[in-house]
């Protein structure tokens, strides 16, 4: 085999690794992000505060912004989506075919009965209870036990990025006016002059460069996250899986969809109190009363 060949192969196993298996590389990535940003804000933007901009109480909010954002991503990463399995199906059974998208049959993989609003997914290998889609960001699908979860998840860091471009725009303004105050020297002339706009914000760049990459990320990111975050918040309000969603824009259909509950708040209400959660708590109750009344042996 070629050396080249061989490397391709390899790229096409990781490519396949990456995309089509359960890893946790994009995990690793975003707790490198998170983590190494705030390592480097605390390398070079805590020493700066506070200034007239920012008090001190920033150095306790930024460390609970990324807190509550890491935090989050545990709890999104480690709750389950929920599986149907055959002794689960009774807890998951809470919607009616549509005949359009859903219908009642057997997965193929699973050899489960695919409920309405359920899918297989492919890079996890399960069927999941009103399936909204695969996230690589947390290694897992996101389904009717853990939707809540992945938007709290997309919250708190649109949060953290709003939060941390807030903080580091406020030490990069506080900088350059102190820095329009300054002389500097003349390259050519090697003259002393007065700063202008051009010349304070090429030199705040070069001084404060990993403070302007972080705001740069902070910036770009929120904005990214904020779109996504509200694109969900809109499915939601319309009781809409990203799946759903999809096939829906792939067939043009415009009419309303069966599993719309006539108002925003009780579309909400599916995501906050899931379906299944009642029948699962009256079965634990059952279980405990049980347990309480038979005699020990």
């Amino acid at each position: 085999m070629m050396p080249g060949h061989a490397f391709l192969q390899r790229v096409r196993r990781f490519k396949h690794y990456l995309w089509q298996e359960p890893n946790p590389v994009v995990q690793i990535f975003y707790m490198l992000l998170v983590v190494g940003g705030y390592g480097a804000f605390l390398a070079t933007g805590l020493p700066q505060l506070p200034t007239a901009f920012l008090g001190e109480i920033h150095i306790l909010l930024s460390f609970l912004a990324v807190l509550g954002a890491v935090q989050s991503f545990i709890a999104a990463s480690t709750t389950l989506p929920g599986i149907l399995l055959p002794q689960t199906l009774a807890y998951f059974d809470n919607y009616a075919y549509d005949n359009e998208f859903y219908s009642k049959r057997i997965c193929s993989t699973c050899k489960t009965i695919k409920l309405a609003r359920s899918k297989h997914c492919s890079i996890c290998n399960i069927c999941v209870p009103r399936f909204d889609h695969h996230c690589v960001w947390l290694n897992s699908c996101i389904g009717e036990e853990n939707h809540l979860s992945f938007l709290r998840f997309l919250l708190m860091n649109v949060v953290l990025c709003s939060y941390g471009s807030y903080v580091l725009f406020f030490l990069l303004y506080g900088n350059y006016l102190d820095l329009m105050d300054e002389s500097f020297i003349d390259e050519r002339t090697q003259t002393s002059v007065k700063g202008d706009n051009v010349v304070v914000l090429r030199y705040l760049i070069h001084s404060e460069a990993t403070i302007f990459i972080l705001f740069s990320l902070c910036s770009i990111m929120g904005v990214a996250v904020l779109a996504f975050f509200l694109f969900h918040c809109y499915l939601v309000a319309r009781n809409l899986t990203t799946n759903e969603f999809f096939k829906r824009r792939a067939k043009r259909l415009t009419r309303p969809h069966p599993y719309h509950l006539g108002s925003v708040k009780q579309n909400f209400l599916e995501v906050v109190r899931p379906r299944f959660a009642p029948k699962l708590k009256e079965f634990l109750r059952r279980r405990a009363r049980l347990e309480v009344t038979q005699p020990r042996r």
